[in-house]
């Protein structure tokens, strides 16, 4: 009896991996990457300093950072798409409310709402999905996927930025919300799919990789959201996150302002954050090959090396060509803040409680962004110069190597001890 043979199917995976990279885009690049572009008209017209502005973002985050938990916990047993698409809705006229603002408490307010509903689309969502598709090339998979905030941001900045001169910031905000709800929408209602048995598949590398996130039944490696909590990975782990998102904002959301301070044009200062965000994209992909091929310990050098150097190179920004080097020296760099955490998450803790102990993370994640901004902003209010905020990313950045360094050192050996003991209760437990 003659074998009919089928050509095999294309991997439907990697259309999910698009979509993220869609989501990422809008959500982070459009909504996120863009805003330091209205810290001077916004503060001017309200008659407020720019620390005291930008901490309408402070508030957005601190809500994000109390609600991470919520949504970790939220999202353990649940499906992610309708989900997904009211926090799309609900951020979207966020948006459209910062452009209404009377003053800078409307700003603070709506940030606030803003912070408490993007759990339901970024966060736990794409790592989770991708985690579920992707056994194998799980780091070129996520490098792909959060590339399209660098994307997105280097698009945008320039766009929105000529906006703001043209017609003022309100349209800019407007601007910025269409173009989140046409490209968010669509997407999750007719893109996404959370498993690949949706599809009829299999996550890729699942058969070689018994252990798969995705597979119904399997017992998984790693630490209970309690053990988590004793262990000395998740507290190294924990202080990295926040004080790399210290470093990333104190750099990234200052810059333009910092750029035109020292004399440089507003469109030339855009020009750098463009590029600087057009190498992001560039940068997460490199970063999710490296964590496969090499390992987590030699991306996490190369991320915090490079900025180290990015601190140094602003303090002596004034000579050009130092801005472009910047650009490119800090787009690799600065793809630490969205690659760490959905994967190493899983790598360093393990994937037995992912959604919860990756909520719990996420806590750090956004305090570090809170922070980042305003205290920068602060000290260049206080001092009349960024430099000083400069030379402490540099110093922030040596510590957050070797906190890292040290989780990746304790990881391997702490879930080891932490599976014996889960593995022998659970028979226990069966009885």
């Amino acid at each position: 009896m003659q074998q009919q043979r089928h050509a095999p199917r294309f991997f439907y995976g990697w259309v999910v991996v698009f979509g993220c990279l869609c989501i990422q885009a809008a959500a982070v690049g459009i909504i996120q990457n863009t805003l330091s572009a209205f810290i001077v008209p916004c503060s001017t017209e309200f008659g407020v300093t720019r620390s005291v502005f930008t901490l309408y973002s402070s508030f957005s985050t601190f809500a994000g950072l109390l609600m991470a938990p919520v949504w970790g916990e939220f999202f353990k047993d649940r499906r992610f798409k309708n989900v997904m698409l009211v926090g799309c809705l609900i951020i979207g006229a966020c948006m459209f409310g910062y452009s209404i603002a009377k003053n800078v408490y409307w700003f603070y307010v709506i940030g606030s709402i803003k912070g408490i509903f993007q759990g339901m689309l970024i966060g736990v969502p794409i790592p989770k999905i991708l985690s579920n598709w992707f056994v194998e090339k799980r780091g070129l998979a996520m490098g792909l996927a959060l590339a399209g905030s660098g994307l997105a941001g280097s698009v945008m900045t320039p766009i929105v930025t000529a906006t703001i001169e043209g017609t003022g910031w309100r349209a800019g905000f407007v601007q910025l919300a269409v173009v989140y709800l046409i490209i968010t929408v669509p997407i999750i209602l007719f893109i996404i799919r959370e498993t690949p048995e949706e599809m009829g598949q299999k996550a890729l590398g699942a058969d070689s990789f018994p252990k798969a996130p995705a597979g119904e039944g399997r017992a998984l490696s790693g630490m209970t959201r309690t053990q988590a909590f004793k262990s000395k990975t998740f507290w190294y782990y924990g202080g990295a996150l926040f004080l790399t998102e210290v470093c990333s904002m104190g750099l990234q959301n200052n810059l333009i302002a910092y750029l035109t301070d020292i004399g440089y044009s507003s469109m030339y200062a855009a020009r750098i954050f463009s590029t600087m965000m057009a190498v992001l994209v560039l940068g997460k992909v490199v970063l999710g090959r490296v964590y496969d091929r090499f390992g987590m310990k030699t991306g996490t050098v190369m991320l915090f090396t490079l900025m180290t150097l990015s601190g140094a190179l602003l303090c002596i920004a004034s000579r050009s060509p130092i801005p472009m080097i910047f650009a490119v020296v800090f787009g690799f760099a600065n793809a630490a803040p969205t690659m760490q955490p959905p994967y190493m998450t899983g790598r360093l803790l393990g994937e037995r409680e992912y959604s919860r102990i990756y909520g719990v993370c996420q806590v750090f994640d956004r305090l570090g962004v809170s922070l980042g901004m305003p205290v920068t902003a602060a000290i260049r209010d206080v001092t009349g110069s960024y430099v000083p905020a400069f030379v402490a990313v540099s110093v922030c950045s040596l510590a957050v190597l070797a906190l890292m360094l040290a989780a990746i050192r304790t990881s391997p050996i702490e879930i080891a001890k932490f599976d014996a003991l889960n593995d022998a209760a659970a028979p226990a437990a069966a009885e």
